[in-house]
């Protein structure tokens, strides 16, 4: 493993352990508060740049140090635990329709018509689910379905303790969640699916124990009533529908005996009980676990994938900004540059007293180690008997590093650039004042290698070079090539 493998690992390491979805989902709400209003993210960006390698890391960095400034960070800590309170609410606003829909085929002297009944707890599930299943048979679009789950959502961030301010942040952080579940495939279809059948489950077990605690303390009479349908309807019915909950020892009771009123009305209360188990909280608990895999599956590609989208204009102004910062920027006035140890021995009388190697850093970030994996030789060769020294682009540094290369009139100079930087006219004169200096000269430009536009890079370098008439005998972008043109191989 490269050094530069070895910092970007240890640069995971050292961030906080969070997963990937919920670092997109800061990126998208700063995004979203972006367009709001301007934010001040100079120090973001910078912190960003000076502390990741990789573009995607640096966008991901300065979302979550503005989305701290912003409130989002608490906000997002405050929905994990807001959408247990939601499932539950909801669960129970689920669970008080059935029981009124339950308590409306009641007749006044307790009489329940056992079909209307089941009808009456199953048909709303019943509904929803099959909804569910034609969005994903039929590749409806990923922000369909899950109606319920947003409902309640949605309302959720319409409490009467959330005003101004915070109504606002709820809202960036649930938008921002739907958008980036959305952008991942069915994702968002499956997380609203996993969620509207939590609310589902909960309601059933709502459901089931009110349907226990009456049953237990009340006396019912189940029967079957109708105008115009006939008796073996219900039959068939009943037998259909029971068969399933048969299999757990909820055992249909004789129908014709319930035809005529005298049916054993504790049978059709646990029938009743069964088929609201199995087709209600059964079906439901069974989807519960499909949609869980599905999310696991399709979040855990999310992650492989890294999720930020290098097409959305967005990320490309983002990007550009980081790319500026590449370019040397003075935030301090200048100082005196204090000489470099033991520079005085390295300054020859005349030409007979060449160094053999002078390795130079031209504004490398600092997440570039310096010397860089592959140079080590060639940078021991230089600082043994010749010249090691960099540069971060400061106007006193340059002149005192150009003042040493006149005198020492190295007889090799490599040139260490940051391959992912833009080349400018600074850059130009500082290479062409150096290659001056030295019999003959070199450039190896120094990239991350887990960077996904190095090889743009690298490119536009060339095209910039070939435009140019430095005099510059080699130009790399491996290090072992490097090291063997400075006479020092890995």
């Amino acid at each position: 493993m490269t050094s530069i493998e070895t910092a970007a690992a240890s640069e995971q390491s050292a961030r906080p352990a969070q997963s990937r979805l919920v670092q997109l989902i800061k990126l998208r709400a700063v995004q979203r508060a972006e367009a709001l209003q301007p934010l001040d993210d100079v120090e973001a960006l910078r912190s960003a740049h000076a502390q990741y390698l990789t573009p995607q890391d640096r966008v991901l960095a300065r979302a979550e140090v503005l989305a701290a400034q912003l409130g989002l960070d608490a906000e997002l800590a405050l929905w994990r635990t807001r959408l247990l309170w939601v499932a539950l609410a909801a669960a129970a606003g689920v669970g008080l329709l059935s029981y009124g829909l339950i308590s409306a085929v009641v007749g006044g002297d307790r009489r329940i018509n056992a079909m209307a009944a089941l009808l009456a707890v199953l048909g709303p599930h019943l509904l929803s689910l099959s909804l569910w299943l034609l969005s994903l048979l039929f590749g409806a679009s990923s922000g369909s379905g899950g109606g319920l789950a947003k409902w309640a959502l949605g309302w959720s961030t319409r409490l009467p303790g959330l005003r101004g301010e915070r109504q606002q942040t709820a809202r960036l952080v649930l938008d921002a969640t739907l958008d980036v579940l959305g952008q991942s495939g069915r994702l968002l279809l499956w997380s609203l699916g996993l969620l509207t059948h939590l609310i589902w489950s909960l309601a059933f077990v709502l459901t089931l124990l009110g349907l226990l605690a009456a049953f237990s303390f009340l006396s019912y009479q189940l029967t079957w009533e109708t105008t115009i349908l006939d008796g073996a309807v219900f039959a068939r019915f009943a037998h259909a529908v029971g068969s399933v909950p048969a299999w757990l020892g909820f055992a249909t009771p004789d129908v014709g005996q319930l035809l005529t009123g005298q049916g054993d009305h504790r049978g059709w209360a646990w029938w009743l009980i069964g088929c609201t188990l199995v087709y209600g909280l059964g079906l439901r608990l069974a989807a519960l676990l499909v949609s869980g895999m599905a999310v696991w599956l399709l979040l855990r590609g999310l992650t492989l994938k890294g999720g930020v989208d290098s097409t959305d204009p967005y990320i490309r102004r983002l990007l550009a900004r980081f790319e500026a910062l590449q370019q040397p920027l003075l935030l301090d006035p200048e100082q005196p540059t204090p000489a470099l140890p033991g520079s005085a021995q390295l300054l020859p009388r005349d030409l007979s007293h060449r160094l053999p190697l002078a390795l130079l850093a031209f504004e490398l970030p600092p997440a570039l180690a310096w010397p860089p994996a592959g140079l080590q030789a060639a940078a021991a060769l230089a600082a043994a008997s010749g010249l090691l020294a960099s540069t971060a682009g400061a106007a006193a540094e340059k002149r005192a590093l150009l003042a040493q290369l006149e005198a020492a009139l190295p007889q090799r100079l490599l040139l260490v650039c940051n391959g992912q930087a833009s080349p400018d006219r600074s850059t130009e004169r500082f290479l062409r004042a150096a290659c001056g200096h030295a019999e003959r000269s070199a450039l190896y430009l120094l990239s991350s290698t887990d960077t996904a536009g190095a090889a743009e890079s690298l490119q536009r370098w060339r095209d910039w070079l070939a435009t140019l008439e430095l005099p510059l005998d080699a130009l790399f972008d491996d290090a072992c090539a490097a090291a063997s043109w400075a006479g020092a191989p890995p």
